[in-house]
């Protein structure tokens, strides 16, 4: 503990290029993991404006809002790396926390996975053409509308898997690969719910195994 409180980030140098840089690194790695699982809404969408004159404007519209909602959360994500690194709770090497801390985390995830609002976005989002049905709404507004929702849905889906990110370790590929896979897995794949009661229970074991860890 003591060698990471040695390599704390100043606060000062979170208004500046290192947390500027935090920041870009954390919108790639969100953009990066779920534009993917928006892509059947999307192709979707764009089937249904093949003869729309606005087309390409809502297209862009629908992705531009939902790239800002996963941006304000990649955000949130800097600032729970800047606090975590001055509390001293986040290896700034890894990005990684200590197993208590992880452990509470993989309780958080675990709980969500299997609660009732994660399965009700989640339904959201394994139904594209039930999602469109719902909420197209016309005009370049209504792209914004959709791109909106979707992107809300989205988020209530997925954001506690994100946080896992910092169990793992945020420059881990091989984590980042895993919660992509799974995340995929939950939309698009046969018995996506199945997915998520598993994983919910794997994380919750996992929770316990990294208390005891803790607790050794």
């Amino acid at each position: 503990m003591a060698a990471m409180g040695e390599m704390q980030m100043p606060l000062t140098d979170w208004l500046a290029p290192a947390g500027l840089f935090a920041l870009l690194m954390w919108v790639v790695m969100m953009q990066a993991m779920m534009l993917p699982a928006a892509l059947p809404v999307f192709l979707l969408y764009r089937r249904c404006l093949q003869r729309d004159r606005q087309r390409l404007a809502k297209l862009l519209l629908f992705t531009a809002v939902y790239v800002l909602l996963w941006s304000l959360f990649a955000l949130l994500m800097t600032v729970l790396q800047g606090v975590g690194e001055q509390l001293g709770w986040l290896d700034p090497m890894v990005l990684r926390l200590p197993p208590w801390l992880g452990s509470l985390t993989l309780l958080l995830a675990g709980l969500y996975q299997l609660s009732q609002t994660k399965a009700a976005c989640l339904q959201h989002c394994q139904s594209p053409l039930g999602f469109l049905q719902r909420h197209v709404r016309p005009g370049l507004s209504g792209a914004c509308y959709l791109g909106l929702h979707h992107g809300l849905y989205c988020l209530g889906c997925c954001w506690a898997l994100m946080l896992l990110l910092l169990v793992v370790g945020a420059m881990s590929l091989w984590g980042m690969a895993l919660l992509a896979l799974l995340v995929l897995a939950e939309k698009w794949l046969p018995l996506g719910d199945g997915w998520r009661r598993l994983s919910g229970v794997l994380l919750l074991l996992g929770a316990l195994l990294q208390g005891i860890r803790a607790a050794a």
